[in-house]
């Protein structure tokens, strides 16, 4: 027997060929001439197949990665390894010189093949959304029967910032497309449903109040076969804030802390601490704000006994002493409310 290709004879026949023959004519992989990849021109996507999915790779790389992957590697071929460089660039057309090395019938082959890879740059579905000013939930921060303050405005803000900023690194479309400030508050419009019922939960926590959704029909997406909803959430603050002063039954108290699971007052009679659930709000009432305190001072103490000015009419009135009252001394200016003709001293803060 002999090679067909050389005529050498006494060769092991691979084929017809003897292995340095055959390793001589074999290409060791397949690679298209021509190729074309997509990117999105303002992130770091790229589509592959029918996804646009995020990546870390650069341009070249990514380039390098799909040659890989569209090669087809020779069913005699071991041990191949590709070198991938870029040798030119015109416009969006990157030429590659991709090198191949490894073995056919354990003889090293080395091939070298130019690839012309052409770039096309567009915009993925989330930054074409963005763009577009797309949002899937509104936002509505109100207060009930009141305005809202700048201080509550701000606060809002900065929580929503700081948890975009969070969210945005998981999420692309945990984005503001838009606030808007109107008369009776703020509405946020979120590229996200998901960002945006998160951000609210934590808005409630925070700042309290009554939280709500309710959906919006807005069209339907023929080519799925959808009815396509826009949610809007509300968040309504109550109409009392942290310093003001409210009844509950039998207490008159200041709150002193608002979050989302109670509303905490300390009753003016006994300085008690007491917890209110968000469900009991419809019962409570808002007396007077911080904005009605006034300063006076002590002019007398006994041991069951406290007397104070008047904060404007300047009379003395002998008041029950507190535990929480038992340090104040004589001289010393304290804080006092007065609801529905009954003067209270306010307990300092520890």
């Amino acid at each position: 027997m002999f090679c067909i290709k050389c005529g050498k004879e006494d060769q092991e026949l691979f084929k017809g060929l003897c292995h340095s023959c055959f390793a001589a004519g074999n290409k060791l992989i397949t690679i298209p001439s021509e190729l074309e990849v997509e990117s999105c021109a303002h992130c770091s996507s790229i589509h592959v197949g029918d996804k646009w999915m995020e990546t870390e790779l650069s341009e070249e790389d990514f380039v390098a990665q799909t040659i890989a992957q569209e090669s087809i590697l020779d069913e005699d071929a071991e041990d191949v390894v590709l070198e991938i460089d870029l040798i030119n660039q015109r416009g969006s057309i990157l030429e590659m010189m991709v090198t191949a090395s490894g073995k056919v019938l354990g003889i090293p082959v080395r091939r070298e093949f130019k690839v012309n890879v052409k770039l096309n740059r567009d915009a993925c579905p989330e930054c074409s959304k963005y763009a577009s000013g797309y949002y899937e939930a509104v936002l509505q921060l109100r207060a009930d029967t009141r305005p809202l303050e700048a201080e509550e405005i701000q606060t809002a803000d900065d929580i929503i910032k700081r948890l975009l900023d969070k969210l945005s690194k998981k999420n692309r479309m945990a984005y503001l497309s838009q606030r808007v400030g109107i008369k009776e508050g703020v509405d946020y419009y979120f590229g996200s449903y998901k960002a945006a019922r998160k951000i609210s939960n934590v808005l409630k926590e925070q700042m309290g109040g009554m939280l709500g959704e309710s959906p919006r029909l807005m069209g339907r997406d023929k080519s799925a076969g959808k009815d396509l909803y826009r949610i809007w959430i509300s968040l309504r603050l109550p109409i009392f804030q942290k310093g003001d002063f409210i009844t509950h039954g039998d207490h008159v108290g200041q709150v002193i802390d608002i979050n989302g699971r109670k509303i905490a007052i300390q009753d003016l009679e006994t300085t008690e601490h007491i917890s209110i659930s968000w469900r009991e709000y419809s019962n409570l009432e808002r007396i007077a704000g911080k904005e009605d305190v006034k300063p006076t001072t002590v002019t007398a103490k006994t041991p069951t006994e406290i007397q104070i000015l008047h904060p404007e009419t300047y009379q003395p009135l002998d008041l029950d002493i507190l535990s929480e009252l038992a340090d104040i001394n004589i001289g010393e200016e304290v804080e006092v409310i007065e609801i529905r003709g009954k003067l209270y001293i306010i307990p300092p803060k520890k």
